[in-house]
């Protein structure tokens, strides 16, 4: 606005609504209604005659303050045909609302208005593009040099405005200026998408808010903030769009190369599993991959959650800990190989917290690469034991009877036994599909507590006496004897069949 009036060649005074003197404008409207609104769509100048401008003052008023609540950028009035000058009435309205008010002399006509702006309209857009033109190549050579923050530098600096990038959970990563992070959280309160979108634009005490989603495919790194103290324009889009582009393959092509790692190490862990390769090989491999040397290695299987979802969120947060996925997605579970008790501790909670519905893991420590076999039976008996206490982990190392479960001799005796203990139990099962193992063995994992093994089980009590009732005439035992619920507790541990449920 302030630059059409100082077009002296217009001849245009500014007769009230000084304060609007900054308002943008982006077309010009010559029309003659008595209500212009329903034909405005925001940031117009109107201009009039004032041919059919209502008589009374109130009438006057309501005129300019609806122009205002349009969004109309000034109201122009040309002097000399209806009126010798402008309606005291509107000027006062005009100061009250803020609303420029000019007046056009005689000699200049609407068409000369409307072709002035037009004009300047035309050159604001083609210095935009130059400017994105040339923004562009050193946004994308600041995504060479320094990444993600330096592109989000120089989209603050070729915008003029605030520019903040955050991840797909609203944590920062960088902004600019830099003390601005602490308005992230405000800021994306304001433009939460409600769908798909990819941008999602807001207006608030903060100023005029963009955020584009960086996505590529389905999967969601983060969004990018752009905030601006003035409407924005198409080519503050456009450098937008540009800038999350290159932040995307910034961060995608780390997780494309992670992922082709990942499934060089999912074929390895299986072989190893299979005895189809060498040890020395399969170190070799693991420490090309980045299994930290020298490192223990632990057995988790994690169970109850759709194998794909959990082998996503296991390598989210091994590479968060900077740690390879070594990784086999079964039927009903996943087999994961970690250099630590503490990690397999950590992810094996986290997932529990994390995923929908909550999976149940075990874990287990195996000597060296020849032993991961043993380990991973020890580790779904583990996991065994904790979908019976409704525990998210469970450590081999922590059952009883684990001695005699990892000596060979002792093991095959004890799955003879179990074999013949349990047959009754695992023959009804089958006949009748009833899940009478499964009862037994929540009922002594839970030490007889009749209310923690059925909530376990998610069964009433009643339904689990009958249970139990019933597996103590199959198996012609009393399960009030300690000695009972011992032998079965081991048959139930060295049992294979239930070690890769």
């Amino acid at each position: 606005m302030r630059w059409l009036v100082e077009q002296r060649k217009l001849g245009l005074r500014i007769a009230g609504g000084e304060a609007g003197i900054d308002r943008p404008i982006v077309w010009a409207h010559s029309i003659e209604l008595a209500d212009p609104v329903p034909w405005l769509r925001g940031g117009e100048l109107v201009l009039t005659t004032g041919l059919r401008l209502p008589d009374s003052a109130a009438q006057r008023r309501r005129y300019v303050q609806r122009l205002h609540e349009a969004g109309a950028a000034a109201l122009g009035f040309g002097v000399g045909l209806s009126h010798a000058r402008i309606p005291p009435e509107l000027v006062e309205a005009a100061d009250e609302f803020g609303l420029p008010l000019l007046e056009v002399p005689l000699s200049t006509p609407f068409l000369a208005i409307t072709k002035t702006i037009t004009d300047r309209l035309a050159e604001q857009e083609y210095e935009g593009v130059v400017r994105a033109s040339r923004a562009q190549p050193r946004m994308t050579r600041a995504a060479l040099r320094g990444g993600a923050p330096a592109v989000v530098r120089e989209l603050a600096t070729a915008s003029d405005a605030t520019v903040l990038l955050c991840d797909q959970r609203g944590a920062p990563l960088a902004a600019h200026p830099p003390e601005t992070a602490d308005l992230l959280p405000s800021l994306l309160a304001e433009v939460t998408a409600t769908g798909e979108e990819t941008t999602v634009t807001s207006s608030g005490a903060q100023g005029v808010v963009a955020a584009h989603t960086i996505r590529v495919g389905r999967r969601v790194h983060g969004r990018l903030l752009l905030v601006a103290q003035r409407p924005l324009t198409s080519v503050d889009h456009v450098m937008l769009g540009h800038a999350a582009s290159l932040i995307a393959l910034e961060q995608e092509k780390p997780l494309r190369l992670r992922e082709a790692q990942n499934r060089l190490n999912t074929l390895v862990l299986s072989l190893s599993l299979e005895g189809k390769l060498d040890e020395a090989t399969a170190r070799r491999h693991w420490r090309d991959a980045g299994f930290p040397a020298d490192a223990e290695l632990v057995v988790l299987v994690v169970r109850g959650a759709a194998p794909q979802q959990a082998v996503g969120a296991v390598d989210r947060l091994l590479s968060e800990k900077d740690l390879p996925c070594f990784a086999v997605p079964r039927e009903d579970s996943v087999i994961v190989v970690v250099p630590s008790a503490t990690v397999a501790r950590s992810v094996g909670e986290r997932i529990a917290t994390e995923l929908r519905p909550s999976p149940v893991s075990g874990s287990a420590r195996a000597a060296d690469l020849s032993e991961l076999a043993t380990a991973v039976r020890q580790a779904e008996t583990a996991a065994g034991v904790a979908g019976a206490r409704g525990a998210p982990l469970v450590e081999f190392d922590s059952l009883a009877g684990r001695t005699l479960l990892e000596n060979p001799e002792t093991r095959a005796v004890l799955e003879t036994l179990a074999e013949s203990r349990l047959r009754p139990l695992v023959d009804s099962d089958r006949r009748t599909g009833t899940d009478l193992v499964a009862t037994l063995r929540a009922f002594l994992e839970h030490n007889g507590q009749w209310e923690a093994a059925s909530t376990a089980l998610g069964v009433h009590r009643h339904t689990l006496r009958n249970r139990i009732e019933r597996i103590e005439r199959l198996l012609g035992v009393d399960l009030r004897s300690a000695h009972v619920r011992a032998e079965l507790l081991l048959s139930l541990l060295a049992r294979p069949g239930e070690q890769r449920r």
